[in-house]
């Protein structure tokens, strides 16, 4: 018995991808746009089966070219090539909503294979990045242009230091950097102007749980946390037997993070120690490649 492919034809209104788009979401997307059922879409028809590959189908009913889409959509394999996997540090992001539309000509939002180093669309100003679950949840900064410029400094820290070492202080500082706002460290008006700017008007939510303006409120002091645990001379002086060297370091720290009001008791205990804590997890981290690095050049 032969099989012939289900007959599909191009969808009047058609999309172009977006960069680096998930498979699904633009399949959603070209279902959208042409309100046709998204099941409907992918099997035409119940008798015929179609041997296309995701490829084939996707190049017909949007009238792109296979290699605008493969180039595109990184999970369409192309050509008996298998579909190219996301780099370890991305994650399935909404892409900023007025890229979109710039790119697209569509509302339809889109998610995309993103750095989850990339919090901030430097382009149109939106926070896109941690705990936005929505595309109307991405927040407009242009009221507190200090969390745009710590995009920027996170990259060219990335660029200074290196992204191995840009990303173990960016994890091993998450901890210091929650414990210092729950003991309302000093966030100047930040907080309440990003709260006040949130655009869904749904339900309250615990704002340690899934509050992006909460985030984005905090994100310059944490990469200045990054910074300053990303320069291995003042890592070194913490950790120092020094009791002169290790003061100054934390007159440093303190200079960075003027508190409101001085910590006491367990607290002014808490932040020395954790700070010790944390210089010592980047530079154990650390010391595995550095030695590993210096075998491969010894060899």
């Amino acid at each position: 018995m032969t099989f012939h492919p289900a007959p599909i034809r191009p969808l009047p209104i058609t999309l172009p991808p977006f960069p680096s788009e998930c498979e699904s979401s633009y399949w959603n997307r070209l279902a959208l746009a042409n309100h046709v059922p998204l099941a409907r879409l992918r099997a035409p028809s119940r008798w015929l089966d179609s041997h296309l590959t995701s490829l084939d189908a996707l190049c017909i009913l949007s009238g792109q070219s296979r290699h605008n889409l493969a180039k595109a959509i990184p999970d369409l394999r192309a050509d008996n090539v298998s579909p190219t996997a996301p780099a370890p540090d991305h994650v399935l992001r909404w892409a900023c909503r007025r890229c979109v539309v710039t790119r697209t000509g569509s509302t339809l939002p889109a998610q995309v294979w993103a750095s989850i180093h990339d919090n901030v669309c430097l382009r149109h100003n939106l926070w896109t990045g941690k705990n936005v679950f929505a595309p109307e949840q991405q927040l407009d900064l242009s009221q507190t242009p200090d969390v745009i410029r710590a995009q920027r400094q996170y990259w060219r820290l990335r660029r200074r230091h290196g992204p191995t070492v840009t990303s173990i202080c960016y994890d091993a500082t998450g901890k210091l950097w929650s414990g210092l706002a729950h003991r309302h460290y000093r966030l100047t008006r930040r907080a309440e102007l990003l709260h006040d700017l949130v655009r869904v008007k749904g339900p309250t939510v615990e704002p340690d749980k899934a509050a992006p303006w909460l985030i984005a409120a905090g994100y310059p002091e944490h990469v200045t946390l990054i910074s300053l645990f990303a320069a291995a001379g003042w890592r070194r002086s913490i950790l120092s037997d020094d009791l002169l060297v290790v003061p100054q370091a934390l007159a440093e720290f303190h200079r960075r993070f003027p508190m409101q009001a001085p910590l006491r008791g367990t607290s002014r205990t808490w932040l020395s120690t954790t700070i010790e804590a944390t210089a010592r997890r980047i530079e154990a981290l650390l010391k595995p490649r550095s030695c590993s690095e210096d075998r491969s050049v010894g060899g």
